[in-house]
C-alpha cells in the first residue's frame, strides 16, 4: 500500500470530507482540487479584509434630475466616490438610491463589478422621498440608468450599514451551524463577531441575491477581518446576472 503525504498546509478526507488549502495561492489551490477530486466536498478557508472607507448617499451619483424625456437615461457618475468615470464603492456591498420625490414608479439599473471582478446588473424599484438598497453586493459601479424621467432630484451611494459581501459562498455545516465558519478581528481584539448569510444557491435574476456569502460587522468603524470555509462546491461561478447595456467599465 502506497504512502501519501500531505504537507501542514493541506488536509484531504475522503467521503463527505473537506479539503483545505490553507496557502497564499487559496484561490487557484481550492479550483484545482474541485476539478480534480470528484464526488469530495470541498472548502477552502478564505480570509477577507474590509476597511469601512468613506460612504454616503452620494458616492456613486451626485443629486442631479433626469428630465430628458426619454426611457433608459444614464444618470451622471460623478460622486465622490468617482475615479476616471468609475463608481468606487468603499467595500463590496450594496447600492443604495436615495431620492427627494415620489420615484416609486421608476426602476434603476446597476451596471458593475462584483467581489471578484465579474460583470454584474441589478434592478433597484425607486423610493418614495426615502433610500432604498439593492441586494447584490458591488464593488464598482460603471452605469446607473433610470427607465424615465424622475419626480425630483435622486443620488447614489452606499449605507455603512449595509453587510460587506464576500468572495465566496460559505460552507453550511449539516446542523445549520455557521458560527464555527468565521472570526472577526475588529482593531485589536480577536473575537467571534458579526453574522452573515451563506450565499444564495438559486441563479441570479435582476432582483435576487448575489450568489456569495454576507457578513455583517459588530463594528461599522474599524476595519474588519473575516475567515470563513468557503463552499466550492457549490459557488455558483459564471451565474451573475448581466443586462444588455453592460459595458466593460473604463480602467482606473
Amino acid at each position: 500500500m502506497s504512502k501519501h503525504t500531505l504537507s501542514h498546509a493541506s488536509q484531504i478526507l475522503a467521503g463527505d470530507g473537506v479539503a483545505f488549502n490553507l496557502g497564499d495561492v487559496i484561490f487557484g489551490m481550492g479550483d484545482e482540487l474541485r476539478n480534480s477530486l470528484r464526488g469530495i466536498r470541498i472548502a477552502i478557508l478564505v480570509t477577507e479584509f474590509f476597511d469601512p472607507g468613506s460612504v454616503g448617499n452620494a458616492i456613486i451619483a451626485a443629486s442631479q434630475t433626469p428630465a430628458a424625456g426619454t426611457a433608459d437615461q444614464d444618470l451622471d457618475i460623478d460622486g465622490t466616490g468617482v475615479v476616471d468615470g468609475v463608481g468606487i464603492l468603499s467595500f463590496c456591498g450594496r447600492v443604495s438610491i436615495t431620492a427627494v420625490g415620489n420615484e416609486s414608479a421608476r426602476t434603476f439599473t446597476i451596471l458593475g463589478r462584483d467581489a471578484n471582478g465579474r460583470p454584474q446588473a441589478e434592478e433597484i424599484a425607486g423610493p418614495n422621498t426615502t433610500t432604498s438598497e439593492g441586494v447584490k453586493h458591488f464593488t464598482k459601479i460603471d452605469r446607473v440608468i433610470v427607465d424615465a424621467d424622475t419626480a425630483g432630484v435622486v443620488s447614489v451611494g452606499q449605507l455603512s450599514s449595509g453587510p460587506r459581501g464576500l468572495r465566496r459562498k460559505a460552507l453550511v455545516f449539516p446542523d445549520g451551524d455557521r458560527a464555527r465558519t468565521h472570526f472577526g478581528v475588529e482593531g485589536s481584539s480577536l473575537q467571534p463577531s458579526g453574522s452573515y448569510s451563506p450565499g444564495s444557491s438559486t441563479v441570479q435574476t435582476a432582483t435576487n441575491d448575489d450568489q456569495r456569502a454576507e457578513y455583517q460587522p459588530v463594528s461599522l468603524t474599524q476595519t474588519t477581518e473575516v475567515t470563513y470555509l468557503a463552499d466550492l462546491s457549490k459557488e455558483g461561478l459564471g451565474e451573475n446576472f448581466t443586462d444588455s447595456r453592460q459595458r466593460v467599465p473604463s480602467a482606473i
